[in-house]
């Protein structure tokens, strides 16, 4: 049964790319009723994120739900999730050559330091910024860590700092008077991982079942025409490389959570490498590329 995830892609926005995977694997699973029995029961007045869905699974499985999912969590290891990562940089070029690192204080501290003597506008700072990397009681948050969703629109809409002012670390040691300069600097960038999930943990590949059991269950059940929003989140403790970066691109709007949500427009939607790296909806499997840890977590 590991066969029908070996060459999957799942993709969260994209139903048709996991749905009949789904379908397939169940199979066994199913009792006499089977899935027709979904296709049967009516549209349902349930709330897309909510686990009754998991109830209505339940009627079609010959198994408990949870021993299903536990299941689907270990063929999930033989699929590749597709996957976001947001930052700011100049050129999403430099994501080919070095991947994208695990957060490093010390990279980190040498940006802040970067920063700060470039931007005429924090020259305040410059006599301080010793002192100011020194009193940071956050230097170890998220070392040795990095973070992909599953779905980019939380970037822009939720969790736009990362793409309106880069480094959570670096904003956290510079503070709110920096945000005019880091939003001058460089472009919003979003990055496109096809990440391998025998890469991550068996209890976020769980998580990430249940999800997809669920949603699974809500087309069969309703057949809606619209996909979800997920806040689904990787933690990762290993650095990603180039060639798993298969596309970026540079979202217009982004909403800005430190200032009540205001939507931002960016100034720029390219960056150098935007002629030879596309949206995934254009690039197809052409690889992308790389950064420093500086700029990503």
């Amino acid at each position: 049964m590991s066969a029908i995830w070996r060459d999957a892609i799942i993709d969260w926005k994209q139903p048709k790319s996991w749905a009949s995977a789904v379908s397939r694997w169940l199979r066994p699973f199913l009792n006499e009723r089977g899935i027709r029995h979904l296709h049967q029961m009516g549209e349902q007045d349930i709330c897309w994120d909510d686990s009754d869905w998991l109830k209505k699974t339940q009627r079609i499985l010959g198994f408990e739900v949870d021993y299903v999912v536990q299941n689907l969590a270990d063929a999930l290891s033989f699929a590749t999730a597709r996957t976001y990562h947001g930052c700011r940089t100049e050129d999403a070029g430099r994501y080919h050559q070095a991947g994208i690192l695990l957060n490093d204080p010390a990279m980190l501290a040498d940006e802040v330091r970067r920063i700060v003597r470039e931007e005429d506008r924090l020259a305040r700072l410059r006599p301080v910024i010793e002192q100011l990397l020194h009193d940071f009681d956050s230097t170890q948050r998220d070392t040795g860590r990095l973070y992909l969703v599953m779905d980019d629109r939380g970037l822009t809409n939720g969790a736009g700092h990362y793409l309106l002012y880069g480094s959570e670390w670096v904003q956290c040691v510079l503070g709110f008077e920096a945000h005019e300069a880091l939003r001058r600097r460089g472009v919003p960038t979003i990055l496109v991982v096809d990440l391998p999930l025998s890469m991550v943990s068996s209890h976020e590949r769980e998580q990430l079942a249940g999800k997809m059991l669920q949603e699974w269950t809500r087309i069969k059940v309703n057949r809606p025409d619209w996909v979800p929003e997920l806040d689904f989140t990787f933690c990762l403790r290993e650095a990603i490389p180039g060639a798993m970066v298969v596309a970026h691109f540079h979202p217009e709007v982004i909403r800005d959570p430190f200032y009540r949500n205001i939507q931002r427009r960016s100034g720029s939607q390219s960056c150098p490498s935007c002629a030879v790296a596309r949206h995934p909806a254009t690039a197809g499997s052409q690889a992308l590329y790389g950064a420093t840890s500086s700029e990503i977590n």
